[in-house]
């Protein structure tokens, strides 16, 4: 995810993604603030009320890959997929330190 935030955060971050929905178009005056190559909204503001992220900061790489093992025991995903999303998990965990930098400073109005 590239982002367009001015703060001493890395211009770029990694975030889990377990989802298949996507906001794709934002009403006026809300601000993207990152992109991917996924989408053109991963994470957007609407004044310094609202601050949405299209993944999942918190997820570590323990919660995701217990969610997948749960997705394949409930028969909900296949077992290729489960495979694929285990090899996703180990090669990129969210920088938890930037995530809580930057939720930190959008709380306090420094964002």
């Amino acid at each position: 995810m590239k982002t367009s935030i001015n703060l001493k955060l890395p211009s770029r971050l990694s975030l889990i993604e377990c989802h298949q929905d996507e906001v794709r178009e934002l009403p006026p005056k809300v601000e993207v603030l990152a992109s991917s190559d996924k989408t053109k909204v991963e994470m957007f503001r609407y004044g310094d009320r609202i601050m949405g992220v299209q993944g999942h900061p918190e997820y570590t790489k323990d919660i995701l890959t217990h969610l997948i093992d749960r997705l394949l025991q409930r028969g909900y995903i296949e077992e290729g997929n489960a495979i694929k999303g285990r090899a996703s998990v180990d090669e990129h965990e969210p920088d938890r330190e930037a995530w809580k930098q930057l939720c930190t400073s959008f709380l306090k109005g420094r964002l």
